[in-house]
């Protein structure tokens, strides 16, 4: 469509410069970093000019009628769109629900049952509860207790609640310290005593999450666990309550103790390396990625005199082409989910590492709860039968069970949204180093010359992106354009050889994997350059945002969702200096800050250039992505850009970085940005043509 001029707000520059290990780069709009009544209302004001260009868009109502549809019972999130899968305790099933349609609740909410998808008993609803949210439950074994993370106004900070499941009244528990979900869950002694759980030093100039442990009916803890293990520790509880074992966000068992002294001393330290299992007896039995970037099953004593030299591991199971992810123990059996061209697999091993058969998933597509490298630490489903998420890039999450040993898969709630007449195709690209790199396409029923077409990567933090049901962005390919999801190096998906290809001093490589899938796409007669446009959220908001100064001429438009806008001023945010330095680079080393230069947006942006159309959104509640150093990146871009393509910035106020947004807020969001594209494209929605 043709280019409208917008009137944007002005924002006045400084004389600042942002100096870095030696280094120093100019910082016109820092002012703009602080959430002080100017930088308001310049927010509010670039706020307007968005909702006015989007609303104007006379299809906005048929595209929200889509974007809902597509969501059905989920969060509305188009990044982290599934919910916990029902937990099974004390002889009944727990979980989050939102059913029945076509008037799911805002929020979802916990509910106790005999059934795993059957009907049953509210435990708390927090739709009559002003703001609040259930971020993640965890029932105790006896099936007593529940406790769940409350967040309140959009925040991912939540409060540890522990409600009697007879009466569904509050216990006088009170826990200060706030959790961080749904990433980190606690977990329970098997006796139901007390729980283990992964909390907030907010005080801390260091993004610092610690462990501490919880009695039930006793005071809050004073002191975390005696464990130095800070970024996000997750702490596993033996079956038979004898051992415990602390790890950390990127798996490593580092300490064990003895239950229930809690003695703690180290295990397994010291490697570059993951090492995520389950406790087995007397020894922690785990996928490993040392000497296997494609994930290898081995054994470490609890008694080792060395469990930290891996010479001393016992191998269960040798590493092969597939990808092993996660490890769960299931009755006397060892499910291990993994994946092959990034498309998802399930096995079944006994416990001396003989395969005995692979699970039959009901299709190609993804575990969707298992993107993270910590999913399979925390004990979920039922403890003899493999309870499961799965979905398609083309068919909602379903909820399934495999009994080991049978045949066939049992389907517990079957998908809810089917996107009738979408195929999907495995393809590849070069890369420029000549790497093949996968991606999957959806193309919409009818499918006929070239397409406006969406890459959605995040590419980064050794997480997977998975090929899974897109849920709002669905809406995308029911109008008739083509999506894209994109296993670029920087992810784990097809190992971690490939995630570290992708990372700090390859971070390059990941972009570059980008640029080559839009380059096929185009070459191979899918899209053209005038109809293609990226997206991505946290991590891949920042590489959408990279992208977009990096190579402006691939793109007609580029949304950037929630992103670190700024890589060399986020050494004055604990999660950016966290966050930042695990995955591009030291903030202390000049090398590596000069080579963040040439990838962080705000330092990018050069006047006089024909940017393509740019929609950025942040949560103002966001302590992960604070709006304001995407404030200064639309600030400078605005100013510079030479052609007349929208560049817009929305921030949604009480909103944190989106896994505890309500499911209007979710699809509000979602609407908004596919309407920028979709008005951008010409599109049209089904129900409008």
């Amino acid at each position: 469509m043709a280019d409208e001029q917008l009137d944007y707000p002005v924002a006045r520059t400084v004389d600042a410069q942002d100096t870095v290990a030696g280094l120093s780069f100019p910082d016109p709009y820092r002012w703009l970093e602080d959430d002080g009544e100017e930088s308001e209302a310049w927010q509010q004001a670039q706020n307007s000019l968005t909702d006015a260009f989007v609303e104007d868009w006379p299809h906005l109502a048929a595209l929200r009628a889509s974007v809902d549809r597509c969501v059905a019972d989920g969060t509305g999130s188009a990044n982290w769109m599934v919910e916990p899968a029902p937990r099974f305790a004390g002889g009944r099933w727990f979980r989050l629900d939102r059913g029945p349609g076509p008037d799911y609740p805002d929020r979802a909410v916990l509910v106790v049952s005999d059934l795993s998808d059957g009907p049953g008993r509210v435990l708390y609803d927090p739709n009559a509860d002003g703001t609040r949210q259930i971020s993640w439950f965890v029932p105790s074994p006896d099936g007593r207790i529940a406790a769940l993370g409350v967040c309140e106004g959009g925040s991912e900070l939540a409060e540890i609640w522990l409600l009697d499941t007879e009466t569904g009244e509050r216990l006088p528990d009170r826990i200060p310290q706030p959790t961080m979900g749904p990433t980190v869950v606690p977990q329970w002694l098997p006796d139901s005593s007390g729980f283990f759980y992964t909390a907030g030093d907010l005080t801390s100039e260091a993004f610092a999450f610690r462990a501490y442990f919880h009695v039930v009916g006793g005071e809050p803890a004073s002191e975390p666990e005696p464990v130095d293990v800070v970024h996000a520790p997750t702490v596993q509880v033996s079956a038979d309550g004898k051992r415990a074992v602390v790890t950390a966000v990127w798996p490593l068992p580092e300490y064990v103790c003895e239950l229930p002294q809690r003695t703690w001393r180290p295990f397994v330290r010291g490697l570059d390396s993951s090492v995520a299992g389950v406790i087995d007896g007397d020894r922690y039995v785990a996928v490993t990625n040392h000497g296997a970037p494609r994930g290898r099953i081995v054994a470490i004593p609890f008694d080792a005199a060395v469990p930290s030299d891996p010479a001393t591991w016992t191998e269960l199971v040798p590493e092969s082409g597939r990808v092993l992810s996660h490890l769960r123990l299931v009755g006397d059996r060892l499910v291990v989910t993994g994946s092959v061209d990034a498309e998802a697999r399930a096995w079944v091993f006994d416990r001396d590492g003989r395969e005995l058969e692979e699970v039959p998933l009901p299709g190609r597509g993804a575990l969707p709860l298992e993107v993270l490298p910590t999913a399979g630490l925390a004990p979920d489903g039922h403890p003899d039968e493999f309870v499961f998420l799965f979905s398609t890039p083309v068919s909602s999450p379903g909820l399934y069970r495999y009994r080991l040993g049978s045949p066939q898969v049992e389907t517990l709630c079957s998908p809810r949204v089917h996107l009738a007449g979408a195929t999907v195709s495995l393809r590849w690209a070069e890369s420029r180093d000549g790497t093949r790199v996968p991606y999957h396409l959806v193309l919409p029923d009818g499918a006929d010359g070239t397409l406006p077409t969406l890459i959605t990567a995040y590419g980064g933090g050794r997480v997977s992106w998975p090929a899974q049901f897109p849920g709002p962005v669905a809406a995308f390919v029911e109008a008739g354009g083509a999506l894209v999801i994109s296993h670029q190096r920087g992810g784990s998906d097809l190992g971690s050889d490939w995630a570290d290809a992708g990372r700090v001093e390859n971070k390059q490589n990941s972009y570059d994997d980008l640029y080559a899938i839009a380059e096929h796409l185009v070459a191979s007669g899918v899209t053209s350059p005038d109809q293609l446009a990226v997206t991505g959220w946290s991590n891949g908001g920042v590489m959408a945002a990279t992208a977009f100064t990096q190579r402006p001429e691939l793109w007609a438009a580029v949304v950037a969702q929630c992103p670190v806008a700024d890589l060399i001023g986020c050494h004055r945010h604990p999660y950016g200096r966290f966050a930042v330095t695990a995955e591009f680079g030291d903030l202390a080393d000049p090398k590596d800050i000069a080579r963040l230069a040439q990838m962080s947006p705000y330092q990018l942006v050069r006047p006089d250039v024909a940017y393509p159309a740019l929609y950025v959104h942040a949560g103002g509640a966001d302590v992960a992505c604070p709006p304001g150093p995407t404030r200064k990146f639309i600030a400078r871009t605005q100013a510079a850009a030479r052609a007349a393509a929208p560049i817009l910035l929305r921030v949604w106020e009480n909103v944190g970085h989106g896994t505890a947004t309500s499911r209007s807020e979710g699809v509000a969001h979602t609407t908004h940005w596919l309407a920028f594209l979709m008005k951008r494209f010409g599109m049209v929605p089904r129900a409008d043509r």
